[in-house]
């Protein structure tokens, strides 16, 4: 029986299976960055998520001492008409023994015994052979064990087009802008169903952005006029990219929702603004919770909520509650939420640089 093998774009682990965990049900995860699937999910992530890397569909996984024979007689099972290529790839460290071309050739070589044509340049299959080895954690923790195992499928997707929507190819650019990776996911955490999604300090649209190629209907808030215009310019340019989302973007205060916009909203996303050793000043703590009131007072009744807060680099990979952010400790920062009515469903660091972390933080309502 075979499946479908998400891979992991490898930016951030513990955040792709967050994602996947919200948008979709049924799913096995077999490696810190991959899940096997039905055609279906795989399919749903494709369009949704900014954090894989490939989906190989139809595919499986194998043992890594079991490869060869397995992976042969299951690709000449699908009966597929055409060339093939056989391609190697890897997603963590190296493991001693193992040569992903070595492998691919014998495979190959499987394939031209069954009366295949072998065509490495131009194929009409690629069949792709993935080891999924322990990964590196030194760039984001992740706490995911498993054995090295094989994934083997046929490419459907190798990745979307992030890259090409980065903040200076947008129409408005300010290089304060959040990474869109980043901005798609926490645009899935908030609103994984679709519904009505809301940024209360929509800056330079990021966030409006994802949403608006989401298909979702895309609301947005800032103080400032040029953001506000900003907003609207690269949502427009969202919808010439292919967006089928709806979009409005108004002037008003994060802490004053209610005064600003007409029924509820099923997820809120926001990055609120501050500087960067904000986690060492209070400055921003009563813009933080004044927003948290604000969302609850527009939110339907299973909403959720997803923001960043500035995060002392130098703990990022301790305990929780080690670190502070507004100048206020985490246990501070965690009630801030409940005195809300927000409960915490998980927190996620994030490097942005050496000197620069962030902490996700996805909530949803008591």
């Amino acid at each position: 029986m075979t499946n479908s093998v998400v891979i992991g774009a490898g930016w951030h682990p513990s955040l792709f299976r967050q994602e996947a965990e919200q948008l979709i049900e049924s799913f096995e995860f077999v490696h810190a960055n991959a899940l096997v699937c039905d055609a279906s999910d795989a399919l749903r992530l494709i369009s949704r998520s900014s954090l894989i890397s490939e989906v190989l569909s139809p595919g499986g996984i194998v043992s890594v001492g079991n490869v060869i024979e397995t992976v042969a007689e299951a690709f000449l099972d699908l009966n597929l008409s055409g060339s093939v290529a056989v391609k190697s790839s890897r997603t963590g460290e190296k493991i001693d023994g193992w040569s992903g071309q070595e492998i691919a050739g014998e495979i190959g070589g499987k394939l031209v015994e069954a009366g295949r044509k072998i065509d490495l340049t131009n194929p009409d299959i690629t069949l792709r052979i993935h080891l999924l080895a322990p990964s590196n954690r030194s760039t984001h923790p992740h706490e995911f064990e498993a054995e090295p195992v094989v994934a083997w499928g046929l490419t459907i997707h190798d990745g979307d087009d992030w890259a090409q929507r980065t903040a200076p190819n947008r129409p408005f650019f300010k290089p304060i802008s959040l990474d869109p990776k980043l901005a798609r996911a926490m645009v899935n955490l908030a609103c994984p169903e679709g519904g009505r999604l809301l940024d209360p300090f929509c800056g330079t649209g990021g966030l409006i952005v994802e949403g608006v190629l989401c298909s979702l209907d895309c609301c947005g808030s800032d103080l400032a006029w040029p953001m506000v215009t900003g907003t609207r310019e690269n949502s427009a340019w969202a919808q010439g990219r292919g967006g089928k989302g709806n979009f409005e973007i108004r002037n008003g205060s994060a802490v004053e929702l209610s005064e600003i916009w007409d029924g509820t909203f099923d997820g809120f996303a926001f990055d609120p603004p501050y500087g960067r050793n904000a986690w060492k000043s209070a400055d921003g703590f009563e813009l933080l919770c004044g927003a948290l009131s604000s969302c609850k007072s527009v939110a339907s009744e299973h909403a959720n909520l997803v923001t960043l807060i500035p995060w002392p680099p130098t703990v990022f990979f301790g305990p929780i509650d080690e670190g502070q952010s507004f100048g206020k400790s985490w246990t501070e920062i965690s009630d801030a939420f409940a005195k809300s009515g927000w409960r915490i469903v998980s927190t996620t660091p994030i490097r942005v640089h050496r000197s620069l972390a962030r902490m996700l933080i996805h909530a949803n309502l008591d």
